[in-house]
Formats: C-alpha cells, structure tokens, sequence
C-alpha cells in the first residue's frame, strides 16, 4: 500500500505580494485502493458563521411531514409482508417508505423528535435510534427478498447538501443493484487481496496507525480516520472492526459509530460548517472483500457570492478539489474525541 501525494507549483507574479514571483502548490493525491486522484489547493478562506436557520425553520415547520403527529398521517406505510406494523419506531426515531424511492426498497427514518437540529447539536442516542431503526428495516427486507444484498444508509443535512427537508432523517436503500461507489469498491477491494492476499481496511488502519497522521480515534469496534484521498472539503472515515454486514453489527457498534459521528459533526461546527452528507455502506455477500464502512463529507457554500463547494472538476472529471489537508483535519477532530 502507498500513499502517494505529489506536488505540482504554479509560479506566477503575484498582485497581492507586490507582483513579486511566487510558487502557490498543489498536492495531488492518488487513493491507495482505487487510483482516484483528489487536488488539496491553496484557497485562503474562513468560512464566516452560517446563516440564522431559525427563520427557514419556522417557516417550513408547519408543513414538514416529519414532525410528530402529521408524520402519522403524512407518510406512507409498509406492506405487511416486509414490516408487519406498517412502519419501524424505535426511540424518538420513526421509519417509513420512501414516497420518492430510489429502489424497491428504500425509507426514511426521521432522527428525532425535533425539527431543526444544529449540527453540533446531534445526540449519541437520538442517531443510534434512527440507524437502529435503519437496521432493524434492512433485516425485515432481507427476509423477504433474499437478492437485496447491498444495503446503504445515508444522509443529506441541510440544503447545502441536498437535503430538501430541514427536519434531520436518514435514506435507507437495499437492493440486488449496487451504487456506483460500491460496485467499484467491491471491485478494487477483490483486486487488492487478490494481489495482496490482505484485506484493504484491515491493510489501510495498520498503516494508519504506523504514521498517526490521520488516525482520529479507535476503540468499540470502529476506528475513525481522515482519508488521504478525500471526497470533499474533508472527509471521515468509519470502518467497522469485525467483518460484519450492517444486519449483524453489534448494537454497541452502532452505539460507538454514533457517539464519534457526533464528535466529527461538534468539529465541523466548530469550523462553521452546517452541512453534511453521510453514507454508510454495507453488503451481504459470501465473498464480501470489505467490511461495513461510512464516509462524512462536510458541505457549505463559499464566499462571497454563496458558490458550491462542487465544481467543474468533481462533476465531470470525477476528481475532488479540497482545501483542508486530511491531516489539519485529524487533528482538530481528535480535540473532540478527548
């Protein structure tokens, strides 16, 4: 396994440093399992505090089919067959199909009771409700249809990561056809036990932790890391200790996924982040070459002029731009998990 990162200087004179000539560098780095590249730039910005979110809240609250008690009358119900109650409540979480579904199986759980949640402001038990319910929905479909295999829990928080109702919840997708993302993991996870004969997460953390550069935290059966190569503007990664799909993770796993999930949220608000998209993956599969695994991306929109943090470049040349290295970013997360 290499972790390989090259730099790349643009010389130029600069107006700003009295035209003198400076050389500003880009670190290109290539993802150990995939070969993707991800550019880490010099971009000078501290993103300014969020906007008040109270108005947009107040706004949206008397129409929003999450909260209690229209999410009764609101949302759909299952067919008995896969969930005999017609939806999943476990704690303040509630389960429901999908309205708007993305495969044959696909739901939403609501995470908490509460419309608008800051994201430093998640509890460990109100997230460990909704990716239990989340579970406990995977297992029923499975039992039902033995071909939905390749299962992901995911999360779009706020609009500037695609969520398009402020009340937080969780989309719950299990199918026979996996994503894009998993099909060419699975696929470049196989290759590299097969070249290997180890498996990459098991390969990835003992490197890792050899450096201490990007480990964030490990114990409860999930280690935290900032990927070499990320996503986004950041990324966290989750990896599941035991080589379980997520119908078999041990409820103190989910529990301890939780209570880290918060602490990365508490870090990105600290940076005046307010977005965040989340994914956890997970297959059953006889010959599954991973473990169950989530990704953390934070979201926002850059100043002055409110632009996406998603450009040309990731769209449609499938390569991310960042401008927080992974290991500034390790570091001000293990602050939280102290």
């Amino acid at each position: 396994m290499k972790f390989v990162s090259i730099k790349k200087d643009a010389v130029f004179y600069d107006p700003f440093n009295e035209f003198k000539e400076t050389a500003r560098t880009t670190d290109i780095r290539i993802d150990p399992l995939t070969g993707k590249t991800s550019r880490i730039i010099y971009f000078p910005v501290t993103l300014p505090p969020p906007p008040d979110p109270t108005p947009l809240a107040e706004a949206t609250q008397p129409f929003c089919p999450f909260c209690k008690p229209g999410v009764y009358e609101k949302t759909p119900r299952f067919p008995e067959k896969i969930v005999p109650e017609g939806r999943i409540e476990w704690g303040d979480s509630i389960l429901f199909p999908n309205a708007f579904p993305y495969d044959a199986h696909s739901a939403v759980a609501v995470v908490g009771d509460d419309h608008y949640k800051a994201i430093d402001a998640f509890s460990d038990e109100t997230l460990a409700n909704a990716f239990s319910a989340a579970i406990a929905y995977i297992k029923s479909v499975f039992e039902y249809d033995d071909t939905a295999v390749h299962h992901s829990i995911s999360m779009n928080y706020m609009p500037a990561a695609g969520g398009s109702i402020i009340h937080p919840h969780i989309q719950v997708i299990a199918g026979d056809i996996p994503t894009s993302y998993q099909r060419e993991f699975t696929e470049a996870a196989r290759r590299y036990r097969g070249n290997t004969g180890a498996l990459f997460f098991d390969e990835l953390i003992r490197r890792e932790k050899e450096t201490g550069e990007r480990v964030i935290n490990d114990g409860n059966g999930v280690t935290w890391l900032s990927s070499f190569a990320p996503k986004g503007i950041a990324e966290f990664l989750a990896v599941f200790s035991s080589n379980r799909p997520l119908v078999s993770i041990e409820p103190d796993a989910v529990g301890a996924f939780c209570r880290g999930l918060t602490r990365i949220l508490a870090y990105l608000g600290s940076r005046n982040f307010a977005s965040f998209n989340l994914a956890v993956y997970s297959a059953l599969s006889q010959d599954s070459p991973y473990p169950t695994h989530a990704r953390v991306v934070p979201r926002t929109t850059l100043p002055p002029l409110g632009a996406s943090d998603i450009n040309y470049l990731e769209l449609l040349h499938d390569e991310v731009l960042t401008i927080i290295t992974p290991e500034d970013a390790a570091a001000g997360v293990r602050e939280f998990f102290s």
